[in-house]
């Protein structure tokens, strides 16, 4: 078994998602080659160089964590792509079925960089529609003032906003919005406290 890694921006991260975080979903056909790699260092540096930077990945990088079980992944030779720890796999595409059938346990976001470009999933339902991820934090705490049970019901409706804004909202400012650093926490705690209920198996990554 190798734990492997893989940097994704918000559009591939959305697809993973949409599968529960139990796969990886098929390459684009400009995509002809899967590349995981083999250490956090290195995932960490395509998601915070490259990611953040680039407006097809949403400007965010999320480091994903996962295991592939032996004897499959051994087959596939390491690749160094340029220093020693540029480590990678090449799965070709018409592999990925077969690749995720060989994912032990669910893929796990272990980190994540937020660009200034940052706006997060626009959702398309009537309480959030349009509003990039700080005007999204501010519509949760006015649901959560106004009814705690709305508040619990929302979050296991829009819960994949929540998943790639979280770590985003713990390390933003509101002072201009009028949140104090206290309301924010306040706000972030309760939310975390209900995404557990609806979701116990399913780690909500920030602090």
């Amino acid at each position: 078994m190798k734990t492997l890694y893989r940097p994704v921006g918000l559009a591939e991260m959305k697809l993973m998602l949409d599968l529960k975080l139990c796969g990886f979903p098929p390459r684009l056909p400009e995509q002809p080659i899967f590349y995981p790699v083999l250490n956090k260092p290195y995932a960490d540096q395509i998601a915070r160089e490259w990611n953040t930077k680039d407006a097809f990945s949403g400007y965010v990088g999320f480091v994903t964590e996962f295991a592939v079980s032996s004897p499959y992944i051994d087959h596939f030779a390491e690749q160094v792509v340029g220093a020693s720890h540029h480590k990678e796999l090449w799965i070709p595409a018409e592999e990925m079925d077969e690749f995720n059938h060989h994912l032990v346990g669910p893929i796990r976001v272990v980190d994540v960089y937020y660009g200034t470009g940052y706006v997060g999933l626009i959702p398309e339902a009537p309480v959030f529609e349009g509003l990039d991820s700080l005007e999204q934090f501010l519509i949760w705490k006015n649901i959560l003032e106004f009814n705690a049970m709305d508040f619990h019901a929302e979050i296991k409706e829009h819960w994949q906003h929540i998943f790639v804004n979280y770590a985003y909202w713990c390390g933003a400012d509101f002072s201009l919005a009028g949140l104090t650093e206290a309301e924010k926490n306040g706000v972030l705690l309760t939310m975390k406290e209900y995404w557990k209920e609806h979701f116990p198996d399913f780690t909500l990554f920030g602090h």
